[in-house]
């Protein structure tokens, strides 16, 4: 996928955080299983623009693991409850 199609708006951003929101695993885990075709940097630009407009609803790994993709270590950001709507 052309880094330019990336749909970064607003309501596509907060449909993907109640997506996110509403399962279990952490957000780029989330988002490597909802955009397997896209490249790591793709899916890290849905991460920090989640993490930017929705920063609230994560709680981050009070462990310090860390995902690890295509030599990025991605700190893993948990979401916090259900967000229906």
């Amino acid at each position: 996928m052309a880094e330019e199609k990336l749909d970064l708006s607003e309501e596509f951003i907060a449909q993907l955080n109640r997506e996110c929101q509403n399962q279990s695993d952490h957000l780029y885990q989330f988002l490597k299983g909802r955009f397997p075709e896209l490249s790591v940097e793709e899916r890290l630009k849905y991460l920090a623009t989640i993490l930017n407009d929705h920063f609230d609803d994560y709680q981050f790994d009070q462990n310090g693991e860390r995902a690890r993709d295509g030599g990025y270590s991605i700190v893993k950001f948990f979401p916090k409850g259900k967000k229906e709507g």
